[in-house]
């Protein structure tokens, strides 16, 4: 059983991780060298007030950072970093990304180095792109148009630095190959780092045109509205999360309803020794119904399910009456007449089964009406009920039950038949009797596999399948976590 990276490989990869660093850092001291011996670093009021707003901008957009993977968060910080580079210069803005850096290392002098390197060569390499258009602007005279285009290849310029130096992290800290990280941390993000682009071009063009107050105002503005539109996709995956587990626990609701449901049939079947082999009948009989008449494979299922349980309606009714051999007087007939209500209840307080629950209460009424419990009369019965109610009964007739025995299939057609637009739906009758012109004897007598009531669970996954008779039915890297600016 393993438990880990062996110590060996911990100690090597601690070992590349610091080199890595090293070099970093190597490069970072590197180009501010270079800088400041061709440059110089000017000194003005300005550009003092500017550094520490920078920072304190920098460092609140990391503070208020999103995480949005196991080495990822995101925020805002990039804009501020490139924008302090186009209004200050690279040395400056070095200064502006220290607090951060010093904030994210915590007292771990890997990560401060690592964060600082990374955020003066990105800075610098991004102030040598924007030099080839213009001085700091906070230091420049009056600008035109190629400053925008400027601060626009310089803030691109910065993305992709970091996530140069990002990837190199992720290669030498975890392994990630390169490939795997443009598809995982740089890829899905190409739209956040597109608008802090533009969004510094934005800034940069109200400057020039407008003013220091406009340019504060449209980047204030630009960030709020992809705020705005970030804390709207996380309400929406939010919802779509809860709107999930709700639909799981539905579901988990569904299924221990109904399997109580079909317990109660087997239960009561276990008594009279017909309710649970009435109820399995009827649910092949209904489903291949359903098939023969042209309805789709989930109907059928449905209708599956409803014939397992059309009689669930029995439970609580006293055990004498279920169990009666004579022929039940006006009460006892009153008293069982109950059931397809009672059923309907039953299946009617899980949601997704309301309209089963209604073919469960019309499953007794007859196209003259004179059944029950409503007197529905024909074209007001759904065609559901009306295959329901032909399937129960020939499954009664075929079967034997607590106080008669059953009769033989000849028979049981014969009694269809005379029932047929009074008693049972002619269309459902002759569509049965075409079946069992087709079929085996068991089939017939109501007996084969295929009549076994279902084990506990194996119920669903039947309800479920298709009836066939043929078979019987912005970006920064961290030593300790990936962000994205």
């Amino acid at each position: 059983m393993s438990s880990g990276p062996a110590p060996k490989d911990r100690q090597t990869g601690e070992i590349r991780l610091k080199a890595y660093v090293g070099a970093l850092a190597a490069f970072a001291v590197a180009l501010a060298a270079s800088w400041a011996y061709w440059y110089g670093a000017e000194f003005d009021v300005r550009i003092l007030a500017g550094t520490a707003v920078f920072a304190g901008l920098v460092l609140a957009s990391f503070a208020l950072s999103v995480r949005i993977g196991e080495h990822t968060v995101m925020g805002t910080w990039d804009v501020w970093l490139a924008l302090a580079v186009i209004a200050l210069g690279p040395t400056w803005a070095s200064l502006v990304a220290l607090p951060t850096a010093l904030f994210v290392g915590q007292r771990d002098w890997l990560r401060t180095a690592y964060d600082l390197s990374q955020n003066v060569i990105t800075v610098h390499l991004a102030g040598a792109v924007f030099s080839l258009a213009s001085t700091p602007l906070l230091l420049a005279g009056p600008a035109d148009a190629v400053v925008c285009y400027g601060a626009l290849a310089a803030s691109a310029t910065l993305v992709i630095a970091n996530e140069a130096t990002g990837a190199g992290l992720l290669k030498v800290k975890y392994g990630q190959p390169f490939g795997e990280a443009w598809e995982e941390n740089w890829r899905p993000y190409l739209p956040s780092d597109a608008v802090n682009v533009l969004t510094v071009g934005l800034g940069v063009l109200a400057f020039v045109t407008y003013g220091p107050l406009a340019a504060a105002v449209a980047v204030a503005g630009s960030m709020g509205s992809r705020a705005l539109v970030q804390r709207s996709q996380d309400k929406v995956r939010e919802i779509g999360e809860l709107r999930a587990r709700v639909s799981s626990l539905e579901e988990t609701l569904s299924v221990s309803n109904v399997t109580f449901g079909a317990m109660i049939v087997r239960d009561l079947g276990r008594r009279d020794g017909f309710t649970d082999r009435h109820a399995a009948a009827t649910a092949v009989y209904a489903a291949d119904l359903a098939s023969e008449m042209g309805m789709d494979d989930a109907r059928a299922g449905r209708l599956r399910l409803v014939g397992l349980l059309h009689n669930v309606g029995l439970l609580g009714l006293p055990e004498e009456l279920l169990l009666a051999t004579g022929k039940p007087n006006s009460i006892a007939q009153s008293r069982l007449a109950e059931h397809p209500a009672r059923g309907e209840e039953a299946l009617a307080a899980v949601p997704e089964f309301g309209e089963m629950a209604s073919w469960v209460r019309w499953h007794h009424e007859r196209p003259d009406g004179r059944g029950y419990p409503d007197k529905l009369r024909g074209p007001w019965i759904p065609q559901e009920a009306k295959i329901l109610a032909v399937a129960q009964a020939y499954a009664a007739l075929v079967l034997d039950g607590p106080s008669r025995p059953g009769v033989t299939p000849a028979e049981a057609r014969e009694k269809l038949g005379a029932g047929t637009d009074t008693e049972f739906d002619g269309v459902v009758v002759r569509a049965l009797l075409r079946i069992l012109d087709t079929e085996s004897e068991g089939y017939r007598m109501a007996d084969d596999h295929r009549f076994v009531f279902p084990a506990p669970g194996g119920w669903r996954a039947a309800s479920d399948a298709p009836t066939d008779r043929r078979v019987g039915g912005g970006a920064r890297s961290l030593p300790e976590e990936r962000s994205r600016g």
